[in-house]
């Protein structure tokens, strides 16, 4: 049985790419989240992406890692784990620990990823979109008491 590795890099789009193998320690994993993250922050990074199907065996302690997973993750970064069938029940459940929710998934292959993540920011241009309209009318509302406010009154 292969130690664990681990390789992280940036592609040409700019999207963080950490590719994992053999067998990995919750140390390991720890290690990983950490560098990740702190390369993704320097660059502003905010697609991540780790391929976790050379895993063998590993890591432990899932809600760790989990929580460091929340606790890193800023707006509007968003996480993709590629995962095969063995390493998948094991990240769907350290992503439900997390809490991520929409801003991370388990997906089968880079493809998937790569979907996955055009919709995610198909999703944010349209929230974007619905809270500036939002903003807009809250502003207007705002105008138009400001202007009852200094009608003068019929008497």
């Amino acid at each position: 049985m292969l130690r664990g590795m681990y390789t992280v890099r940036v592609t040409p789009e700019g999207r963080l790419c950490a590719e994992v193998s053999g067998r990995l320690s919750t140390e390991e994993a720890l290690r990983l989240i950490s560098q990740g993250f702190a390369l993704a922050e320097a660059g502003a990074i905010t697609d991540l992406l780790v391929d976790v199907r050379g895993v063998e065996r590993g890591p432990g302690q899932w809600l760790v890692l989990g929580a460091l997973l929340a606790s890193r993750m800023a707006e509007p970064m968003r996480l993709a784990v590629v995962a095969g069938t063995a390493q998948e029940p094991a990240a769907r459940r350290i992503l439900r620990y997390s809490g991520l929710r929409n801003r991370a998934a388990v997906v089968m292959d880079e493809a998937a990823a790569g979907r996955w993540f055009a919709e995610r920011f198909r999703e944010t241009a349209r929230e974007g979109n619905r809270a500036r309209r939002r903003a807009a009318i809250e502003r207007e509302r705002a105008g138009e008491t400001a202007a009852e406010e200094f009608r003068p009154k019929a008497g």
